[in-house]
């Protein structure tokens, strides 16, 4: 295209038949330019509503692309929003098979020059990879933000074979609401409540599927791009953050995908980059402009000569400020791993150090409390400031170096190899790497866990020994980090990171062994700060605004002790009005908290509230889900509830209870 913009016009009601009748809703974004096209089309796929949850964030992503020369193709799930038909899980088969069937349809129309490629954040970047590893021939390019190549690995489901405690509450809850809204009358018509009711009746639950679920099966393998890798060939820009809990998939697919890629790693939490959280933020439309523009109509501009991949450099704490950006610079790298990454290697000494020889035969050991990690809770560690893992250090077993007498620069997952016995059949290890600032400041740099009877691996499962040392390697997510001079590297070690992974069943004696017999060492993987390429210009994120009227959200979470019992909890509420709709509202709430008790893991309970709510003049429909997740130690205790009202009128309301036995949870 030239350099002018092009104005956009936007059909909300586009409607596309399956194979088996069900029909998808689309919104079509596309350059209103007549006698220029036809455009290459970008296509999204996710279950978040297009006319009303991201109302605004797509009409922000597709007109920047429509205004410069892209058709934008935004896709309501089947079973969400305005759609047809029944949602019965995430990344299932059928979603796959409903893509491709729109990828096609896409090609042929006469706006569209046949080259697609696909996008998204999280759901729709997992999207755009899946449906790459079939190969369609119209996909030709691919960009994909804070998605994972281990749907059971790193997701938010299971970490280090580990269940996922908080985030049980978090985005599953949200998606009980979000599943049972209706489609809109507007774009419906009269049929929206016979719609309505059957959407209630039939759209499963998906919670108890994922608990009873707690080895590496087939269904977490089904759309992992670690499963193939070398089915993804198109090019395939990938986009993470140092804070977002996505990063070790998207390092390790540009280490691993076969054809054209390229990364961008910036220091945000689960966020577009544009707006990312804590900044400095980056202009990704910008880039998605070039990759497109490259890949999907030739533009001659340069995209096969940028750097593999560019990278924030955070240089000191905090790393998640509740304002402002992070301390650091942005600098380019020709490989993944970098070819002069080296080891630095520290022993866990005697006395809580971390010391360079190996120390004299011993052990430390940890009993509790169960609660250990609270003051640190949260698995996507972004917008909330809770980096300040003091307290949570003191419970655990901590190993710290002396002052550093030089700068150390991490790049990459820090290990931690040692051995360890347990007094159960079962239990974890958390590991919490930590820089300790002059004045005694700790700030949690990352972290890993290791469910121990996934030490052999997560297809099979099997008990540790008990009272018998073994060896384990904890891999800690991906990370970066200028440890500057005079700081002090930390590093805890605890049976328990709450409320971050569930508790094991009952107390856990760990013991950390060390000594000529029992390596106990931390790896950090480390660059050189010498003669390297720095502080490279990257355009900060101004994404458009969109016709919408908005109310500054609410965000606060808090920690609380009462007597034996910690709860950590958190509340987040929004408001939007959009203009461009016909005066449509669209409120959203979402309280959520987990709580246990210092000496019994079986007192852990995870519970959340979500509530929705559209509205028009004359028309108001609300959802609310509800999750309560326990234990008895040999089960766990799920309810869902869903209650559904159209203005003061109940329209449905079920409840779901489930007992799952824990395996190896």
């Amino acid at each position: 295209m030239t350099g002018r913009l092009y104005p956009v016009s936007i059909d909300r009601r586009v409607r596309v038949a399956m194979d088996d009748g069900v029909e998808l809703a689309l919104t079509v974004y596309l350059p209103d330019a007549p006698g220029d096209g036809p455009f290459p089309a970008v296509v999204e796929s996710i279950p978040y509503r297009k006319d009303d949850d991201c109302f605004a964030r797509d009409w922000a992503n597709y007109t920047y692309l429509a205004e410069r020369g892209f058709a934008g193709v935004r896709i309501d799930i089947r079973g969400t929003g305005a759609s047809d038909g029944v949602i019965v899980d995430e990344y299932v088969e059928r979603e796959q098979i409903d893509t491709r069937a729109v990828l096609q349809w896409a090609a042929a129309q006469e706006w569209c020059t046949g080259r697609l490629g696909m996008w998204g954040i999280s759901w729709g970047g997992f999207a755009a990879l899946q449906t790459a590893m079939l190969r369609p021939p119209e996909l030709q390019a691919i960009v994909a933000a804070h998605a994972t190549h281990d749907r059971f690995a790193c997701d938010v489901h299971y970490l280090g074979g580990a269940l996922h405690c908080w985030e049980q509450v978090d985005w599953p809850v949200g998606m009980v609401a979000l599943n049972a809204l209706p489609p809109d009358p507007d774009l419906v018509g009269e049929t929206w409540k016979e719609r309505w009711r059957e959407r209630l009746e039939l759209t499963p639950q998906w919670l108890p599927g994922w608990l009873a679920r707690q080895s590496r099966d087939p269904f977490w393998r089904h759309g992992s791009p670690c499963e193939d890798y070398q089915a993804i060939t198109v090019p395939t820009l990938l986009i993470g953050g140092w804070l977002d809990g996505y990063i070790d998939g998207i390092l390790a697919m540009l280490e691993a995908l076969p054809g054209p890629k390229r990364a961008i790693v910036g220091p945000w939490g689960h966020f577009r980059p544009a707006t990312g959280v804590p900044g400095p933020t980056y202009d990704h439309l910008r880039e998605m402009v070039r990759w497109f523009g490259h890949w999907l109509r030739d533009d001659p501009n340069g995209v096969p000569d940028d750097p593999l991949l560019t990278v924030f450099i955070r240089t000191g704490p905090p790393f998640d400020p509740p304002t402002g950006a992070v301390a650091g610079f942005w600098r380019e790298e020709s490989s993944w791993p970098p070819a002069d990454r080296e080891e630095l290697v520290w022993q866990l000494g005697e006395g809580g150090t971390l010391v360079e020889q190996a120390a004299a035969d011993g052990f430390d050991e940890w009993t509790g409390p169960a609660g250990t990690g609270s003051y640190t809770p949260f698995w996507d560690m972004a917008g909330w400031g809770s980096g300040d893992t003091t307290m949570d250090d003191a419970s655990a077993l901590s190993y710290e170096t002396g002052p550093l007498t030089m700068p150390v620069e991490v790049l990459g997952a820090p290990k931690v190899q040692v051995s360890i016995s347990v007094d159960r059949p079962y239990g974890l290890v958390a590991a919490h790497l930590v820089d300790v600032g002059p004045d005694g400041a700790a700030a949690l740099v990352t972290r890993g866990v290791l469910n121990l009877s996934h030490v052999d691996g997560s297809e099979k499962p099997a008990p540790p020994p008990v009272g018998t040392p073994f060896a384990v390697e904890v891999p800690l997510r991906e990370t970066s980090l200028v440890v500057p001079a005079g700081h002090r590297i930390r590093l805890s070690l605890a049976g328990a990171d709450f409320p971050l992974i569930w508790p094991p069943p009952t107390p856990v004696t760990l013991r950390i062994h060390r000594g000529t017999d029992h390596p106990a060492r931390l790896v950090l993987p480390v660059v050189p700060l010498a003669h390297r390429a720095r502080r490279v210009d990257v355009p900060p994120g101004v994404p458009p605004m969109a016709p919408i009227v908005e109310r500054p959200g609410r965000r606060s979470w808090q920690r609380r002790r009462t007597g034996s019992t910690v709860e950590v909890t958190r509340s987040v509420a929004s408001w939007e009005r959009i203009l461009e709709r016909g005066q449509l509202t669209y409120a959203s709430s979402h309280e959520m908290g987990c709580s246990i008790r210092d000496d019994d893991p079986a007192s852990c309970r995870a519970f959340g509230e979500a509530r929705l709510v559209l509205s028009r003049p004359g028309w108001e429909v609300a959802t609310t889900g509800r999750v309560d997740l326990r234990t008895d130690g040999a089960r766990f205790l799920l309810d869902i509830d869903l209650a559904a009202h159209h203005g003061s009128e109940l329209v449905f309301s079920r409840r779901w209870r489930t007992e799952i036995d824990r395996e190896w949870a």
